[in-house]
């Protein structure tokens, strides 16, 4: 059976292998998450699936009755863990790549598909969260960065996850899965405009001074700071802070999830 395939996918396989979810028992967390995108978004349907090597997992999910696995080759979030950014298709049958899959002739007749990946690693996208909708539609940026933000409490759910099968594997109290080495979760949060914008104040930088820097165009800089870091690629967002960085500012959290800077101040001499 033919299917999309990451070039990292062993790595990504290990990683969810190691991550011990398909067999773990249903979490009610992730069902509010479904139940709350369900809501939000006026659909049908929500999941949050886990894909193997040859079939997609169902791990939570409303509006599909009992379905927990299909073929890996029919799924719309194969398509979803090829990018970090969400993945959306407005009409299936308009679209020659989706028009002939089975879940779009027939049941439950997907014609509106929107998807963000669940990174665990840098470039490690285990599943994704997905909303569907039994008719065509489209998706602004701004429901594409609320989908973003729940996507990372579906990943925030993973990581305590992992925290309880290590713990648990060192008190004895139950074996450690298969290749029990933690995986080491991406936890850092998403830059804010406001932290772009006081950053380029520390620097005394222009948008277009920031675009030179860091190699990412005056428009999607712009974008950034006015709806937020979601509403572009992750590689842009990364360059900027790596290049903000590189000048000397320091991007901070607290344990609220308050957010901030500083600048360091390099010394003359």
């Amino acid at each position: 059976m033919a299917y999309l395939s990451p070039a990292n996918e062993m790595e990504r396989l290990e990683a969810l292998q190691r991550l011990a979810i398909i067999d773990a028992p249903g979490s009610p967390f992730l069902d509010r998450i479904c139940r709350v995108a369900q809501q939000l978004f006026n659909v049908p349907i929500a999941a949050v699936t886990f894909l193997d090597a040859t079939q997609q997992w169902l791990k939570s999910a409303v509006g599909i009755g009992d379905i927990k696995v299909t073929a890996r080759e029919h799924s719309f979030c194969q398509y979803t863990i090829m990018h970090d950014e969400v993945f959306v298709v407005p009409d299936a049958t308009a679209d020659r790549t989706f028009a002939v899959n089975p879940f779009v002739t027939g049941e439950p007749g997907i014609r509106f598909y929107a998807g963000v990946p669940l990174t665990t690693e840098p470039g490690i996208r285990l599943g994704s969260l997905c909303v569907i909708d039994t008719e065509p539609r489209e998706f602004k940026p701004d429901q594409a960065a609320i989908l973003a933000g729940l996507g990372r409490l579906v990943v925030d759910e993973l990581w305590l996850h992992q925290l309880e099968q290590v713990g648990f594997a060192r008190t004895g109290l139950m074996s450690a899965p298969s290749g029990a080495a933690s995986l080491a979760f991406d936890l850092a949060l998403p830059l804010t405009s406001e932290q772009i914008r006081a950053g380029r104040a520390l620097l005394n930088w222009s948008v277009r001074e920031l675009s030179d820097a860091s190699g990412i165009s005056a428009t999607t800089i712009k974008r950034i700071e006015a709806h937020g870091s979601d509403t572009v690629r992750k590689a842009s967002v990364d360059a900027i802070r790596q290049t903000m960085e590189n000048a000397g500012i320091e991007f901070m959290a607290s344990a609220d999830a308050k957010v901030g800077l500083s600048i360091k101040l390099k010394c003359k001499g």
